[in-house]
């Protein structure tokens, strides 16, 4: 018989009946649908997200000022916003347009010439610096450490040139690596190869050629780097960039800054131009010898202050002399390089005759007095057998020649804070002409020097493009 289900005692519950296994089932499914559906929901926003950033990338590419990072791009149309209150700046004048237009090619002609004596500068000092170490011994010192650069570096890029399309990225690194090694070992193994070849080559351009009336390539640097230090100080002028104290300004609306800018700017040309002329009469007083005082008219016994004109001619005659010194010189330069790079010992490199005749057809009478070119001529009798290829004196007078340039070399200072002075100037003109914006925080941006990087058609579209939104934003 089936046992009969007992009833549970009084005061008892019954226990709760389980779930059925199949409700379980389908809460799973429903939790499982329940995360897909929110899954995709999350995969539709992020792919909004995503659209609506790649479609803002154009519009923050085209806010650069920089056409060179707008190249290729179609030049967006200026927005044409609703017509805005005058906000007190000056409206454009006409007459403005051409200097607007000197400005622009001023300032490209300056950036064009920084980058042009930057490298200058770098080439310069490179050379030099190869040419002395290569006429040093490469058995130790500066000569050897030189030479295992030297080598290092040459085997480095052949192995780069040669594997860099034939093997993987890693054994391409390795391979260039063991070859930077391996030139560097070899280096040391140069002894004395080419030290008399360069030490010939090094002596001619320190002792024989248009180095000396520089006085070295010292000399050159010097003046490379004060010659980028002004024109930097150029362009920074020219774009509102240079050192100013700008606390006033800030405090001040766009009617009241053109003025007060300009005045600014006016003081500083006027000291600019001053201090040109204090070191124009420095360098010719100083330097060149020019006379402080001469005869007073109508009374010889008193002497008055010379006046400037006097100086200027100083200047312009020493000018003409050493530049004529400088031609001479840079023909003997022409004659014998080819000799000292083919191995010639530079001091035999020219006969007594053959100075001679370079002498007499060089037009040295115009300059100087015929009995003091005269005195330069070598005697023909076999009694002087070589003569150095180098112009070593001044006729008639006492000045060496070593760094005679150096006094009108350092005229480039005066240049150049003359030329900073017009600056001013012509940004004080365009500032009341309405073509600068008088703005503290616009010596920021960059702007006004973009038209510079890039010359192409498309940088150019850009430029336009980018001179209509400023327009109309005016």
């Amino acid at each position: 018989m089936a046992e009969e289900e007992k009833d549970p005692p009084k005061g008892e519950e019954a226990p709760a009946s389980k779930p059925p296994k199949k409700d379980e089932e389908d809460s799973k499914e429903e939790s499982k649908e329940e995360s897909k559906a929110e899954a995709k929901e999350e995969a539709k926003e992020e792919a909004k997200s995503s659209s609506s950033e790649k479609d803002r990338e154009p519009e923050e590419k085209t806010k650069s000022p920089w056409p060179s990072a707008r190249k290729g791009e179609k030049p967006a149309a200026p927005a044409v916003d609703p017509p805005k209150a005058n906000d007190g700046a000056p409206a454009k004048a006409a007459w403005g347009a051409p200097l607007d237009k000197l400005d622009r090619a001023w300032t490209k002609l300056e950036a064009r010439l920084c980058a042009g004596v930057l490298v200058a500068e770098i080439v310069t000092l490179v050379f030099w610096i190869s040419i002395r170490a290569l006429s040093s011994t490469g058995k130790g010192g500066p000569g050897q450490m030189f030479r295992s650069i030297l080598t290092a570096l040459v085997f480095g890029v052949v192995a780069h040139l040669a594997t860099r399309k034939r093997l993987p990225k890693a054994q391409h690194g390795i391979v260039t690596t063991v070859a930077v090694a391996a030139g560097w070992i070899l280096g040391k193994f140069w002894g004395e190869t080419g030290v008399m070849y360069f030490s010939n080559v090094f002596a001619w351009l320190e002792n024989a050629s248009i180095l000396v009336f520089f006085g070295g390539v010292n000399e050159i640097a010097k003046r490379l780097t004060l010659w980028l230090a002004l024109l930097g100080a150029s362009l920074a002028t020219a774009q509102g960039k240079h050192i100013n104290v700008d606390v006033v300004m800030r405090f001040l609306g766009p009617r009241a800054r053109v003025p007060v800018a300009v005045l600014g700017w006016i003081a500083a040309a006027v000291v600019s131009i001053a201090a040109s002329w204090g070191f124009f009469d420095y360098v010719a007083v100083e330097e060149l010898r020019a006379p402080t005082s001469i005869p007073c008219p109508g009374d010889d016994t008193k002497h008055c202050p010379a006046p400037p004109g006097s100086k200027v001619d100083v200047v312009t005659s020493a000018m003409g002399r050493d530049l004529f010194l400088v031609g001479r010189q840079l023909s003997l330069d022409i004659r014998t390089l080819p000799k000292v790079i083919g191995g010639t010992p530079y001091g035999n490199t020219m006969r007594p005759h053959e100075w001679n005749e370079w002498l007499r057809g060089g037009g040295w009478e115009s300059r100087f007095k015929a009995e003091d070119v005269k005195g330069f001529e070598l005697p023909e009798d076999g009694s002087i057998e070589w003569r150095n290829p180098a112009v070593t004196a001044v006729p008639g007078g006492a000045e060496q020649i070593r760094k005679i340039l150096v006094p009108l070399l350092n005229l480039v200072f005066a240049f150049g804070l003359f030329v900073i002075g017009i600056r001013f100037i012509l940004r004080s003109l365009l500032a009341i002409s309405g073509w600068v914006k008088v703005d503290p925080n616009a010596a920021h941006g960059d702007e006004e020097l973009a038209h510079i990087h890039d010359q192409s058609p498309q940088a150019e579209a850009v430029e336009e493009a980018i001179r209509a939104e400023q327009g109309a934003g005016r």
